[in-house]
């Protein structure tokens, strides 16, 4: 498959995602309109020119021609337009089923609709993927202390090693509860009061360390301590350098221009600081072979690596159904999401630039991902792909409830105030909102678009 090709798979892969959940979106309008007795003129799947389309009660359900997101068109724009023609103060002349024919709080929950179908199409996604069975990654517990790594982890201390561990121990138990993988003690370190009594393996040799841990900014604690893994290549992109310079699956990187490596972040230090091409030596069964390449670069100029380290894996079973599972991570994800928003204010450009995305950039995002899990195995790649449509929709859903007027949030606000004043918005000002949402919305898919397309020059440069 050729670059472009396989560019182009993953963006349709994404689209198609995406276009689902915007639709997902939109079919929440239309069933509170309906609802409400707001009549929907137009309901389509796609953007653009209209290709197929069927009329059934007094709502034509369309298929457009570019098959990018969709939308729903309700009653009222004939009344906005008489209104202003006529000069009206208000709407007195509005049409059966029209939305400036309703109460506000019909209004209100309509426009609310969008969101709220998004956040439960999320709930039910996660919930329904809780239940699958699936390989999750179960890493031994062999830890290294991060001092060992100092260009890897910003010269930072680790209590761990103060304590008296050292890179290499395999953590058996955490005060005394047996620790099954590193994924396992990260857990239970997660929920640590400040002090930990870890027992560890050398060699032949049982020991036991107390650890006070270091308070972090979040009132966690950091006990220094990171997994510590062979060198052994899990998979390999197909269309990348390093493919082609001959690297394999299960080759185990013994050597990184000529200098020797016997774990992953020996490797991670070398390969960051080698010049611009590598020369790796691996093993291959019992045969040594040397792979000569020159790595990509990301949109930071950064080193951009097409290969993964083995990860041990376990099959873990599906949960029961729960939507309190669901919603549990739903929740968890509208949380970091408002986390990352407020965090924008504080970043730099490079991070701003990592952090906002257009719907090109997202859809490449959601096709590259969903493409590695692929690469893997069937089921891998559609729990990937699924997990992200819940991302996105949750996503969607807070970015609509942005007080602007040609956005869900906007529209509510007019609502509200229409209903708290009990007095209807003029005509005149709400045209003038709108052309003002509409504005807004243009400049936000522009400014989009330019890190979009910065995004992609970076990564063909």
């Amino acid at each position: 498959m050729s670059e472009f090709t396989s560019l182009l798979v993953k963006y349709l892969i994404g689209l198609m995602g995406i276009t689902i959940v915007v639709v997902i979106h939109e079919i929440g309008h239309l069933a509170a309109a309906k609802i409400h007795g707001i009549e929907v003129e137009v309901f389509s799947f796609g953007l653009g020119p209209k290709l197929l389309g069927k009329l059934y009660k007094g709502t034509e359900y369309r298929i457009s021609m570019f098959p990018m997101g969709g939308y729903c068109r309700l009653k009222g724009s004939d009344d906005l337009s008489q209104a202003l023609i006529g000069g009206q103060r208000t709407f007195t002349h509005t049409e059966e089923g029209s939305l400036f024919s309703v109460h506000p709080s019909k209004r209100v929950v309509t426009y609310l609709a969008g969101p709220l179908a998004n956040l439960l199409f999320a709930i039910l996604l996660y919930a329904s993927l809780a239940t699958l069975p699936m390989q999750v990654v179960s890493t031994p517990s062999i830890v290294a202390t991060v001092d060992d790594y100092p260009t890897l982890f910003a010269d930072a201390s680790s209590p761990a090693s103060e304590a008296g561990i050292q890179s290499g121990d395999l953590v058996v138990k955490l005060n005394g509860v047996d620790v099954a993988d590193w994924e396992d003690l990260e857990s239970m370190l997660r929920e640590s009061s400040g002090v930990e009594v870890f027992t560890v393996m050398r060699g032949d040799t049982e020991l036991e360390f107390t650890v006070a841990g270091q308070e972090t900014q979040d009132c966690s604690f950091r006990y220094g301590l990171t997994a510590l893994q062979q060198a052994l290549v899990g998979s390999v992109r197909p269309d990348s350098e390093e493919y082609r310079a001959g690297m394999r699956n299960g080759d185990l990187i013994i050597a990184v221009d000529d200098v020797p490596v016997s774990n992953h972040l020996e490797l991670l230090e070398l390969i960051n600081a080698a010049g611009p091409s590598l020369q790796l030596t691996v093993l291959r069964g019992t045969t040594e072979v040397l792979i000569r390449f020159t790595p990509g670069h990301d949109e930071r100029g950064m080193k951009d690596f097409q290969f993964s380290i083995a990860a041990r894996t376990v099959k873990r079973g599906g949960k029961p159904f729960s939507l309190l599972e669901g919603y549990n991570r739903t929740k968890l994800i509208v949380e970091q999401t408002f986390a990352m928003i407020a965090g924008l204010f504080s970043r730099d450009e490079e991070n701003l630039r990592s952090s906002v995305t257009g719907m090109a950039r997202s859809a490449l995002l959601i096709g590259d991902i969903t493409t590695l899990g692929l690469e893997q195995n069937t089921h891998s790649g559609l729990y990937a792909l699924f997990y992200l449509m819940g991302g996105v929709s949750i996503s969607l859903a807070i970015a609509n409830l942005i007080p602007l007027p040609a956005f869900d949030g906007g529209q509510v606000l007019i609502a509200l105030g229409e209903w708290v004043r009990k007095k209807q918005i003029r005509p005149k000002t709400y045209y003038v909102l709108q052309l003002l949402g509409v504005v807004c919305i243009i400049g936000i898919f522009l400014l989009l678009t330019v890190v979009d397309v910065r995004h992609l020059l970076a990564i063909r440069h």
